[in-house]
């Protein structure tokens, strides 16, 4: 396989294309190469699921022609190459729960056991089809700082750095104190962005949740440890709710604990040993059926499915928010989003979203979330692995396959917009 990533003379960034789709399948041969394109435009930079974005759009559409030819369904061509461990290291795999996304997903979705021939589907002038693709986000876990206070009412400050850019980073901030001291997250105030506070991971790279949670585990950690010895216990016997801590029949209030100061605590996390004994990445599969109109070439996405496996979902909500977000993405990606550069001054004919088409609510069926839980205590003392840029790998394939599966035209310039279908779709 070959990439081309396109850069001016300044920039530094290189679209990492290989590095989502050389994990996904065995295989004892694989080559990949990418070029490098000195353009006089604007530097480009790492967005939404660099790498893997970009990278199953190529992979997840060979993989769709390569089951055709073959006459196997696409999950079952899947399923025969899914890796027992990392096909470029040789690492185990933390958790890995394809297979499973695979079997939920095509259950959910009604996926069939033989799929329709490419354009044998109508209604009325509508060419209908469908199609899948694997969804890979590699795992990271970056250093990490968060500061833990249990006041002298009981109630519980966490302190960091970190952002919350609508990602629900207060509540999950919230949850997993509340959680670790037996407090309701009423009761747990969450203080951000503040230079002042201890320094996190920040949001991006699909690395924010967990690691900042896990800092605050570890500060939550040593807490238990003091309330240990003030109760007379050991911290693996304590039993914290509702406010009160209780160990050999005993329960006595955070408060009375606390005795008039503040206990006060540091975490501090980073990748560690796990991260390089290991392969870690979360995984997911997406269904998608369209309906193409023989007539206009006009696309609609009818309904689109995922499953994920992303270890321990912190919130079900915040999580879900963030996979439909990356999959609507990943349709706008498929189907209208293109940067046009005139050729003869450099300049985007397309500078604003008047004429850069991103997708907006009309474009876009309801998308339905579902997760595989399985918490990875490989990945970080949270046992969560990334979400946020999860839903846009592999969505735009899975449009394209479900494109093909509807009229037979194979488009492998994206966006596939009407023009490059209109020649190739049967007539009514």
């Amino acid at each position: 396989m070959r990439a081309s990533s396109a850069q001016n003379d300044d920039g530094e960034f290189l679209e990492p294309v290989p590095f989502g789709t050389l994990p996904l399948y065995r295989g004892d041969a694989r080559r990949f190469k990418t070029d490098l394109v000195r353009v006089d435009l604007p530097a480009s930079g790492a967005v939404r699921a660099p790498g893997e974005a970009v990278g199953t759009f190529g992979v997840e559409c060979a993989m769709d022609e390569l089951a055709e030819q073959l006459g196997i369904n696409p999950i079952e061509l899947r399923r025969r190459n899914e890796p027992e461990t990392d096909p470029v290291s040789g690492k185990p795999f933390s958790t890995r729960r394809m297979l499973d996304c695979y079997t939920q997903g095509a259950e959910r979705f009604g996926w069939p056991e033989s799929v329709p021939a490419p354009g044998s589907v109508r209604e009325g002038e509508w060419l209908v089809g469908i199609g899948m693709a694997a969804s890979l986000r590699g795992n990271f876990t970056v250093e990490a700082q968060a500061r833990v206070r249990l006041e002298v009412d009981g109630r519980a400050t966490v302190e960091c750095d970190m952002t919350d850019i609508g990602t629900g980073t207060y509540t999950i901030l919230a949850q997993t104190a509340g959680e670790m001291l037996g407090l309701p997250v009423a009761e747990v105030n969450v203080r951000l962005g503040d230079t002042d506070f201890p320094p996190s991971a920040g949001s991006g790279g699909s690395f924010g949740a967990g690691s900042a949670c896990s800092a605050v585990v570890l500060a939550c950690e040593d807490i238990l440890g003091e309330l240990a010895l003030r109760i007379n216990a050991a911290p693996e016997d304590l039993s914290l709710h509702d406010g009160c801590v209780s160990a050999g029949g005993r329960s006595v209030k955070l408060a009375d604990l606390v005795r008039g100061e503040p206990i006060v605590a540091m975490g501090k996390t980073g990748p560690g040993a796990e991260s390089k004994r290991t392969s870690q990445a979360s995984h997911g599969a997406h269904f998608v059926e369209v309906a193409v109109n023989a007539v206009t070439g006009e696309t609609r996405v009818r309904r689109m499915l995922g499953v994920f496996d992303v270890g321990r979902v912190l919130n079900r909500k915040t999580a879900t928010s963030q996979i439909t977000g990356g999959m609507a993405w990943g349709i706008a990606y498929a189907l209208s989003e293109e940067g046009i550069v005139d050729t003869r001054t450099g300049a985007f004919v397309n500078p604003d979203f008047a004429e850069y088409h991103v997708a907006v609510n009309a474009d876009i069926p309801q998308l339905e979330v579902h997760f595989i839980e399985e918490i990875d205590d490989s990945a970080n003392p949270v046992g969560a692995k990334g979400v946020g840029e999860l839903g846009i790998s592999g969505a735009g394939a899975a449009v394209a396959n479900a494109i093909y599966n509807a009229t037979g035209v194979r488009v492998r310039n994206f966006p596939v917009t009407l023009d490059k279908l209109l020649e190739g779709l049967p007539a009514v």
